[in-house]
């Protein structure tokens, strides 16, 4: 199997890797000039060979692209509330495997977890490497990004970036099939989901002012690190893209 790595994008006909990856390219995997590796960046797919190493970087020229089969043609970013221990770092693995293109971590009024400026930093940077390992485990075509924490005010101010925006919430909704068949056209999803103790009624609020719409995804109370994955998966097999 080819050797894959990713890069934040691509410019030209020549590709550098980083340090590490070059390091893991030319002593871990005994490259030589001549041996193929394929380069991920922004969705795309870049069939490369070695071609020169200079100050410890190895280079690469392109041979051949094409859009990367591991990215899904509709866009899904969720705003997930912060939660306890590990059950984040579980949404952003499994999230990434199935095709989520963006994470945002919020602070709602029901997260018990409490991070300042520097534990945040901390943990984005770590979130961020999960996201890179699972990519890379799962042949995504990019590495989702992972952005700094959000507060709630700040997470719903986003929702005019996208064609639908979806707040599943255990107090009630429309049912989320229902939602999507009345937007057939949308290519761009906003999901906002909490954390253990769930969403407000007044965070809901805010986000249907936003012109988000609160759905149900059905009579079953879904955990704080089920549900987004179970509203995620749905969007994408009701647009084609679980196969």
């Amino acid at each position: 199997m080819t050797t894959r790595f990713f890069l934040d994008r691509v410019e030209g006909e020549r590709v550098a890797l980083s340090r590490a990856d070059s390091h893991h390219l030319l002593r871990v995997l005994r490259a030589v000039p001549g041996t193929p590796f394929i380069v991920l960046a922004q969705g795309m797919h870049y069939d490369c060979v070695l071609e020169e190493v200079a100050d410890g970087l190895a280079w690469g020229r392109i041979t051949a692209s094409r859009p990367a089969a591991g990215e899904p043609r509709i866009r899904i970013v969720l705003f997930q509330g912060l939660a306890k221990g590990e059950k984040l770092e579980r949404v952003i693995q499994h999230g990434t495997e199935l095709g989520i293109a963006e994470f945002t971590p919020v602070a709602t009024s029901r997260s018990v977890v409490k991070l300042d400026a520097q534990k945040a930093a901390e943990r984005t940077e770590r979130w961020q490497r999960i996201a890179r390992e699972a990519a890379e485990q799962s042949r995504r075509g990019a590495v989702p990004r992972v952005t700094h924490l959000h507060t709630w005010q700040q997470a719903v101010a986003r929702i005019p970036e996208f064609d639908l925006a979806l707040v599943p919430w255990e107090e009630g909704g429309v049912p989320l099939k229902a939602a999507l068949e009345a937007c057939p056209e949308a290519v761009s999803f906003a999901l906002f989901t909490g954390p253990e103790g769930g969403l407000s009624a007044e965070e809901v609020g805010l986000a249907r002012e936003a012109g988000a719409i609160p759905v149900t995804l059905g009579p079953r109370i879904l955990r704080t690190e089920t549900a987004p994955l179970a509203a995620a998966a749905a969007i994408l097999y009701a647009r084609g893209e679980m196969g």
